[in-house]
């Protein structure tokens, strides 16, 4: 007999099938909970009350964990070394890219939630930044924390290696922009001095003397003044193979907030509150099972 080849709408139906039959069992589990917290309402209503003053108790102010974010920049050292090296300092440190989707050298975001795919060529991964991330419940000790981890991260020696080899070439193009804006400075007075202003013809591009004998580009030193500055505050960054933005700053928010704790402890006891209530009414059959031999 010839087999029947499985189609595409034998497969939904298979599924369909397959979700109908979840749905009904979730919706007899929910069923069967909400009657035993009725019958043994006291059972579950304890245990509910439970959960509700742990989650409190978890929450309380003295035990509050906060998030403690920062970015920084890195000269020399690449974002995998500094990310594996910075998450291997402690269970509770986790380092996420920094992403620029526009792949103009600005970053847009962080990759907090690790959804950035490294293949994804429309959200770059930048490669001299990174985000430090850890957990601290007593808020008084982070710039501790910062200034051990900036210690960690700055004295390791493949990244002082690196630095040093990335602070050489930012010097010498730090100096080589220096000797153009001299140029550059050195030209346009030359201009003006032996320019007569009746000669001079302007537009927006530059500026000509006479029957252009001397062209002077502004557009050109526009954009080359425009890079020099975005290089000059990158080089101002120079100064350690890991440089902090700013400081670690905790999260408004605690991670443990009170309302989520609770609610959390609540569902949490209503669930424990019907298995107690669930393996009390079974408990004549569960230990004849247990007392069953093969």
């Amino acid at each position: 007999m010839e087999q029947k080849e499985t189609t595409l709408w034998d497969v939904l139906c298979i599924c369909a099938r397959g979700l109908t039959r979840a749905a009904q069992w979730c919706i007899t589990v929910v069923a069967r909970m909400l009657r035993i917290s009725f019958q043994r309402w006291w059972i579950v209503g304890g245990v509910m009350l439970l959960g509700t003053a742990a989650g409190i108790y978890y929450s309380r102010p003295a035990n509050k964990i906060y998030k403690v974010r920062a970015v920084a920049t890195l000269n020399g050292p690449s974002v995998n070394e500094v990310k594996n090296f910075y998450e291997s300092l402690h269970e509770d440190f986790n380092a996420y890219y920094v992403i620029d989707c526009l792949n103009d050298g600005v970053a847009d975001y962080t990759d907090y939630d690790r959804k950035n795919s490294l293949t994804d060529t429309t959200r770059v991964v930048m490669k001299d930044q990174i985000a430090f991330q850890f957990t601290i419940s007593n808020r008084k000790q982070i710039p501790l924390f910062e200034e051990r981890i900036m210690y960690y991260l700055n004295t390791n020696p493949q990244f002082v290696d690196e630095y040093q080899v990335y602070k050489k070439h930012a010097d010498r193009q730090y100096r080589f922009d220096c000797e153009q804006v001299d140029k550059l400075d050195s030209m346009t007075t030359a201009f003006y001095a032996n320019a007569n202003v009746s000669q001079i013809h302007s537009n927006a591009w530059e500026l000509t003397m006479g029957r252009k004998e001397i062209v002077l580009p502004l557009k050109s030193i526009e954009v080359f003044m425009e890079h020099k500055a975005a290089r000059d505050s990158r080089y101002a960054l120079t100064t350690a193979p890991v440089v902090l933005h700013g400081h670690f700053e905790p999260m408004h928010k605690a991670i443990n907030g009170r309302k989520k704790c609770t609610a959390v402890g609540l569902i949490a006891g209503w669930l424990l509150g019907c298995l107690i209530a669930f393996l009390l009414d079974e408990r004549q059959r569960i230990l004849q099972w247990l007392k069953q031999k093969e």
